[in-house]
């Protein structure tokens, strides 16, 4: 073939590789673009989970502390709690820039319990209040190891002033309600004796009146001084001078004091025998009053006689997991009396309220006062008919301070 008749000839499959590439070339261009995306929404993702904005997002001031215990960092919220600069505490000893929080530091340092809860409580440089709860807890690093501490505080400030506004509404509640307790347990006497006297000009000449006039007279200025009496209970705060007593002594005393009273009304008491110890450090003239009140009470329901009995146990409680368990003595005071109606139990230590005919409603109020003044409370258990169950809980004496 001459060289006008010469064409040229693709290598065999040479359309089909062709293909075969530009179908690779767009996958790849399909894939890249795929990547880039997916890279695209990564990076917005990372951008949104941003450690460093998970750090200042948090509400609860975080501080880190290297082995020395200096300031490795601090959040937004612990720049705002404690008036901090980040940059500026970095470095700095904690103890120095936060001296509120070293007790609370000393002593997670001394017992090492990640879960402890500590309250710190002072004032900011505006001479407001502050309320923290905080915990502290190792410092790891990716290796676990210990490389210094973590401190979390979570401010209370703005839940505690509440509660303290509640708190005092409540006391004004409870004195206008006291008020008027005072007021209408006043009034009768009050207004018995001035009917008397408004008719003594004419029958004072009448014997058997005058004789009436006296005793109802000093019935009922009897009745004012008693209620004068137990209102100055209730504000007489408990004796400074603790004593450790041994309460089971105390309330045999108060049984045998009141057995006269007690038996002339057919009401016996049982005091069960234990040969532990029940220290507690208590003002005993007011514990005393405790237990006259309970004993008188119980009496008093049980116009038919009847038997008192009482028990003295040790129980541990624990109201919260941020406190420790604390060790109580308890009493308990139990009668075969009536009972008390549910509805009436909440309303058992309201200043005033009473179930009978005579009385000014204080006992119970000052007993629980009392109580509480000493650290401990009173629980309640009665249904009717089956008699009453007062259990007095008092702080068990430390034995280390005698």
């Amino acid at each position: 073939m001459n060289a006008q008749g010469l064409h040229t000839q693709s290598p065999p499959g040479a359309p089909a590789d062709a293909a075969a590439l530009k179908e690779l070339y767009a996958q790849y261009n399909q894939n890249t673009e795929k990547l880039r995306l997916a890279f695209e929404r990564l990076e917005r993702r990372f951008r949104e989970i941003d450690p460093y904005n998970i750090y200042n997002s948090i509400t609860e001031a975080l501080i880190t502390l290297d082995r020395d215990e200096n300031i490795l960092t601090c959040n937004a919220a612990a720049e705002r709690i404690f008036e901090l600069n980040a940059h500026q505490a970095a470095g700095r000893s904690f103890r120095d820039a936060l001296p509120m929080c070293v007790r609370s530091f000393e002593d997670h340092a001394e017992r090492a319990d990640p879960g402890a809860r500590y309250e710190i409580h002072f004032r900011n440089s505006g001479g407001d209040p502050m309320y923290l709860r905080g915990r502290y807890s190792p410092l790891l690093d990716r290796n676990g190891d210990e490389i210094g501490y973590t401190c979390l505080f979570t401010d209370h400030s703005v839940e505690r002033l509440l509660e303290e506004k509640a708190r005092r509404q409540d006391r004004l509640t409870a004195l206008g309600e006291l008020a008027a307790g005072v007021a209408h347990e006043m009034r009768n006497p009050l207004t018995t004796i001035r009917g008397y006297l408004q008719i003594l000009p004419d029958n004072k000449d009448d014997d058997e009146f005058i004789h009436e006039f006296s005793d109802n007279l000093i019935r009922e200025i009897d009745r004012l001084t008693r209620l004068t009496d137990n209102l100055l209970n209730m504000a007489k705060p408990i004796s400074p001078e603790l004593r450790r007593v041994c309460l089971s002594e105390t309330v045999t005393a108060v049984a045998d004091f009141l057995a006269d009273k007690l038996k002339s009304g057919g009401v016996s008491v049982e005091i069960e025998e234990s040969a532990e110890s029940f220290p507690v450090r208590v003002d005993v003239d007011r514990i005393r009053q405790v237990f006259i009140n309970l004993f008188v009470n119980a009496a008093e329901a049980m116009s038919d006689g009847g038997r008192v009995f009482v028990r003295l146990s040790r129980r541990t409680e624990t109201f919260s997991s941020d406190e420790d368990p604390t060790v109580f003595v308890v009493a308990e005071v139990a009668d075969n009396g009536p009972g008390i109606p549910p509805q009436l139990i909440d309303r058992l230590f309201d200043p005033f309220f009473t179930t009978k005919d005579t009385g000014t409603g204080l006992g119970l109020s000052l007993t629980n006062r009392i109580v509480e003044e000493h650290g401990g409370f009173i629980r309640v258990e009665s249904a009717a008919g089956e008699g009453a169950r007062f259990w007095v809980f008092l702080p068990e004496a430390d034995e280390s301070k005698g």
